[in-house]
């Protein structure tokens, strides 16, 4: 796989007489904080929807996008034909580009800088779990990346062994559409999203305890800043996988923050309004099997029973 250098780029992946372009998935965790940044600025942008197999097929690796990422990752967003790679980067250059999108004092920079980069997905997903709560929500999707593979052809997964540059990824894609929930089953599985369960309790209870004593508005200023979006598809991401009830149940000042970030318009344009039907199916067959699956019914009742 090829290694994208992070941030704007000196060249032009397409030529556009648009200020912004990006290039996105409606399910992808980094699409959604950028769409939201996206709207928190105001600016329009000419969208370019392009599919994961969690959404039907590996467009991400399709000859026309590989041009504009030949590391087959989403989102891309372009500035006037430029591409920004990473979506840490994009969200922070979408913000100094807005003058006075956030009014900061200089103390709360340190504290968003902290949130924001606490809550990103960085490296290997499996990885660093400790550091970054964004890199456990990978293996805590699994079982919603199985019920949306239900509705996916075969046949579409492995054509991602042929033109997908990240070959491990397509190759644990391949086992979940071929065994399903049998393939969480399996130890070394049970062990990862056990250990990225405990490890973003940990980061939740810092969040929580964040929170409770802050007499800010938002998370890391008075301002609704990188560090609310950055969390807020986290929050989401885990309603969708039905981990809420576990990791939130006992902390209130989360779900009061929680429910605060989904009244902003932004939220409402950039996750709500960009909906996927695959994505819903897989939610509805989720919650089923988590109450009728006996594997999955006696996995949750074990990670209910670690005194969260």
């Amino acid at each position: 796989m090829q290694r994208m250098q992070v941030g704007l780029q000196d060249y032009l992946v397409e030529q556009t007489s648009a200020e912004w372009t990006l290039y996105h998935n409606d399910f992808s965790l980094c699409s959604r904080k950028v769409r939201i940044c996206l709207h928190e600025a105001g600016f329009k942008y000419d969208s370019k929807h392009i599919d994961l197999i969690e959404t039907g097929k590996y467009e991400v690796a399709s000859k026309s996008f590989l041009r504009i990422n030949p590391g087959a990752t989403v989102p891309v967003l372009l500035n006037k034909g430029r591409p920004i790679y990473e979506s840490h980067e994009q969200i922070k250059f979408i913000f100094n580009s807005k003058e006075n999108l956030n009014t900061l004092e200089d103390r709360d920079v340190k504290s968003i800088n902290y949130w924001t980069d606490k809550a990103s997905m960085v490296g290997n997903p499996v990885k660093d779990h400790e550091k970054y709560a964004g890199n456990t929500i990978g293996p805590l999707t699994f079982p919603l990346f199985t019920t949306m593979l239900k509705n996916v052809s075969i046949l579409e997964v492995i054509k991602g062994l042929i033109s997908h540059p990240m070959k491990q990824r397509v190759f644990i894609f391949l086992l979940l559409k071929i065994f399903g929930f049998t393939f969480i089953k399996l130890p070394p599985i049970q062990n990862l999203i056990k250990s990225a369960f405990k490890e973003l309790n940990n980061h939740l209870c810092e969040l929580e305890t964040e929170l409770s004593s802050s007499k800010k508005d938002w998370l890391a200023s008075n301002n609704f800043s990188l560090a609310d979006i950055s969390w807020s598809v986290i929050l989401h991401r885990l309603d969708e996988c039905g981990w809420s009830g576990l990791l939130l149940e006992k902390k209130p000042f989360i779900n009061t923050y929680y429910e605060k970030i989904k009244q902003r318009d932004s939220f409402i344009k950039g996750i709500v309004d960009q909906n996927n039907p695959n994505l819903q199916k897989g939610i509805k067959e989720l919650k089923y099997a988590i109450q009728n699956n006996p594997f999955l019914k006696s996995f949750h009742k074990e990670l209910s029973a670690l005194n969260l």
